[in-house]
């Protein structure tokens, strides 16, 4: 292997690294609660699609049902999501409470308070160098997720 690759790895390996460390310590969003990276990640997923049900919820984010189960438990919990039965009994559909989206519109500004630096470089980048990161991250998101499903 080259260096320059070994080095491109090393970067990689390193923010994996440090966003894993974010994501163990939980953060304020403007409530009194604290939320941790994959509670965040799951208000946003139910934001981003409306009326979504715990299923679809668990196969977008690459999770079991178990797993999103004791996720929503804690944000409904919380008063961050709320669950309603439109259909059935059975498929309950999530969608965020009054406190769910005021913690959507913290972490929205967060966000964009972190990756201002990022929306500059890509300003900048010419398209065929948006093109190749594109590529580059989408092949790394493949590998993982099929790694994950042989686990």
């Amino acid at each position: 292997m080259n260096n320059e690759l070994q080095t491109l790895i090393d970067l990689f390996l390193k923010i994996l690294h440090l966003y894993s460390v974010i994501g163990r310590k939980p953060k304020n969003y403007g409530t009194v609660d604290l939320l941790y990276l994959t509670e965040i990640h799951t208000i946003t997923m139910v934001a981003k699609n409306k009326e979504i049900n715990m299923t679809q919820l668990a196969e977008i984010m690459g999770v079991t049902k178990g797993a999103i189960s004791q996720t929503i438990r804690k944000l409904v919990n919380k008063n961050l999501i709320l669950k309603s039965n439109i259909n059935n009994r059975k498929e309950v559909n999530l969608k965020l409470s009054e406190k769910g989206i005021a913690v959507l519109k913290a972490q929205e500004s967060f966000q964009k308070e972190i990756f201002t630096f990022a929306g500059a470089l890509y300003e900048q980048a010419r398209p065929e160098d948006r093109d190749l990161v594109k590529r580059l991250f989408l092949a790394i998101s493949n590998n993982m997720e099929n790694r994950v499903k042989t686990l």
